[in-house]
C-alpha cells in the first residue's frame, strides 16, 4: 500500500463527505461542478478519503461517467470515478426531472434542496467523517441541520465547512418552506434562518459553520462589502474570523493544448509557436480581417450584465477602430446576443459571434486569441481567466473578486477599473503594448508554464480541513 493510501502529504487521511448540486464531468451546469470535481479529486490524490453526495439527478444517472451504481440500502446509490465515492441520493420524485433546477423560488423548488440538505446531516451523523463540504446553498442547510439536531454524541465530533462560490444565489424561498426544515421554529429568525421575511438557505452554512471559504481571498473580503454581501454582508462580517479565500484551479489534464484535440495545432510553454498557427487558421475558417499582432480578442461565457457583456458590447466600435478583431461566443440574454449580432452585421470581416454553448469552439477561441476579455461586474473566482492563461492569451479583466488574485497585472495580464467601455479599451491598449515590449513569445511562454492546476488550492483545503477536524474532535 502506497504511504498516499494511509497518510496525505500535509497530514494524516482525513475522510471527507462534500455535499454538492453539481460534479464535473458527471453533472454540471457552470462553474461550481468543475470547482467541486476538481477539488475533490485532487484531495483523493493526495491520499484523502473524498465522497461526494448529489442530487440523484436523471442527468447524473444516465451520463455513463459512473460504470456501476449500488443502492447501499441507506437511499442513496454509490459508486466511484477516479478515486473519489459518488453518493447520489435516490429520490426520483424530486430530481428525475430533465432540468436541474427550475430558477424560480418555490416551495417544491424548495422542499427539494431542503430533503437533500437533511439527508446528507443524517448520513454526516451516521458516518461521521472529519469534515463535512458543504457547497453553495444548494447543500448549507445540511451543516445547519447536522449542528442543530444532531449535536451529540460521537456527531459532534465532525467538523463542517461551507464553500461559497456564488453568493449571489442565495436559496431564498418563502417563509412556508421553514416547516420542511424539520428544524426548530425559533430558527427562523433574522439571527438564524430568516431573511427580510423568507427562508435563506445559505445563512444555514455561513451562520453553522466551522469555517466559511470563498473561492478567492479578494473576494473573502469583498463579501463583507455592502457592494458584494448581497444583504449578508452583516453576517460575513461578524463571521469574518472564521472566513477565507481559497483561489480555485482548473483541470490542467483536460484543458492542455499540448494534447487538446480540438485545436488546428498544439503547442505548450516549451514550443508556443504553433499557437499562431491556431490564431492563422481561425480567421481564415471564419474570413475574419487578420488584426496587427495583439489586437485578437475574446470574449466567451455567459452573456449577462453580471458578466459585463454591455460594456464589452459598448466598447466594440473603439476596439475596431483602433484595429481589433473580436471573436464572441456566448449563450444567455437574448438582448445581448441581438446587440453581438448587429455588432457583426456592422463589422462583417471584424466582428464574429457565436450565439449558443460550443465547447470545442471555445478551446479554439482561446487558442487564437492574443487576448481575453473579461469585464465581469462581479466575479467570485472566475474561470475564463484561468483558460485564457491555460492556452497563452492575455487576460484583460476588471479588477474585482478572484481576478485580483490570479491575474498579476501586466505580468499574467492586465487588470482595468472603473468597469466602463474606455476603461477596458485603455486595458486592452496596454495589454497590446506589454506584448509588444516583452514580446509575444516570452508573454506566451509564461503564461503557458503558470502552476493553473488544483495542487496549489488543494494544499489550502487541506490545511482548513486539517484545523476544522482537530477542533471538531475536542468538542467530543
Amino acid at each position: 500500500m502506497s504511504a498516499a493510501a494511509t497518510r496525505s502529504r500535509r497530514g494524516r487521511r482525513l475522510r471527507l463527505l462534500f455535499a454538492a448540486a453539481e460534479y464535473a464531468p458527471l453533472v454540471q451546469t457552470g462553474g461550481l461542478g468543475e470547482a467541486v470535481g476538481g477539488l475533490a479529486r485532487a484531495l483523493a490524490v493526495q491520499g484523502h478519503q473524498v465522497s461526494v453526495a448529489l442530487p440523484g439527478w436523471r442527468r447524473a444517472r444516465e451520463s455513463g461517467a459512473l460504470p456501476r451504481l449500488v443502492a447501499d440500502g441507506a437511499g442513496w446509490l454509490a459508486g466511484e470515478a477516479a478515486g473519489v465515492r459518488l453518493l447520489l441520493l435516490d429520490a426520483p420524485a424530486l430530481f428525475d426531472r430533465p432540468a436541474l433546477y427550475t430558477g424560480a423560488a418555490t416551495l417544491d423548488e424548495a422542499s427539494r434542496f431542503i430533503a437533500f440538505a437533511r439527508a446528507v446531516a443524517a448520513r454526516a451523523a451516521t458516518e461521521h467523517p472529519d469534515v463535512l463540504v458543504a457547497h453553495d446553498w444548494h447543500a448549507a442547510l445540511s451543516v445547519c441541520a447536522l449542528r442543530t439536531l444532531s449535536d451529540f454524541g460521537p456527531a459532534r465530533g465532525v467538523g463542517t465547512v461551507q464553500v461559497v462560490h456564488n453568493n449571489m444565489y442565495q436559496g431564498r424561498f418563502p417563509a412556508e418552506a421553514m416547516g420542511a426544515t424539520g428544524l426548530p421554529a425559533e430558527l427562523f429568525q433574522p439571527d438564524g434562518l430568516e431573511f427580510f421575511g423568507d427562508l435563506c438557505l445559505l445563512k444555514g452554512g455561513v451562520g453553522w459553520a466551522d469555517r466559511i471559504v470563498a473561492v478567492s481571498p479578494h473576494h473573502a473580503a469583498e463579501l463583507q462589502t455592502d457592494a458584494f454581501g448581497a444583504g449578508l454582508e452583516g453576517l460575513y462580517r461578524w463571521r469574518a474570523r472564521r472566513l477565507l479565500g481559497i483561489a480555485n484551479g482548473i483541470d490542467t489534464a483536460a484543458y492542455d493544448p499540448e494534447t487538446d484535440g480540438a485545436l488546428a495545432a498544439r503547442y505548450s510553454a516549451v514550443y508556443p509557436k504553433p499557437k499562431a498557427a491556431c490564431r492563422a487558421g481561425l480567421l481564415a475558417e471564419l474570413a475574419m480581417a487578420s488584426p496587427p499582432p495583439g489586437r485578437l480578442l475574446a470574449a466567451i461565457g455567459r452573456l449577462s450584465e453580471q458578466k459585463g457583456w454591455d460594456v464589452l458590447v459598448a466598447a466594440i466600435p473603439a476596439l475596431v477602430e483602433r484595429g481589433a478583431s473580436l471573436l464572441l461566443l456566448g449563450d444567455g440574454d437574448a438582448a445581448i446576443a441581438g446587440l453581438l449580432r448587429d455588432a457583426v452585421r456592422r463589422y462583417p470581416d471584424r466582428v464574429h459571434a457565436s450565439i449558443g454553448w460550443n465547447d470545442a469552439l471555445a478551446r479554439r477561441l482561446y487558442a487564437a486569441a492574443d487576448c481575453v476579455l473579461v469585464p465581469s461586474r462581479y466575479e467570485p473566482c472566475g474561470l475564463v481567466q484561468l483558460l485564457a492563461q491555460r492556452y497563452g492569451a492575455v487576460p484583460v479583466a476588471h479588477r474585482v473578486g478572484g481576478l485580483v488574485d490570479t491575474i498579476r497585472d501586466r505580468e499574467t495580464g492586465v487588470l482595468f477599473e472603473p468597469l466602463d467601455a474606455e476603461a477596458l479599451v485603455s486595458a486592452v491598449e496596454r495589454a497590446v503594448l506589454m506584448l509588444r515590449e516583452q514580446g509575444i513569445d516570452k508573454v506566451q511562454r509564461r503564461l503557458l508554464a503558470l502552476d493553473l492546476s488544483w495542487g496549489g488550492a488543494a494544499a489550502h483545503y487541506e490545511d482548513v480541513f486539517a484545523a476544522v477536524a482537530r477542533e471538531a474532535a475536542r468538542r467530543i
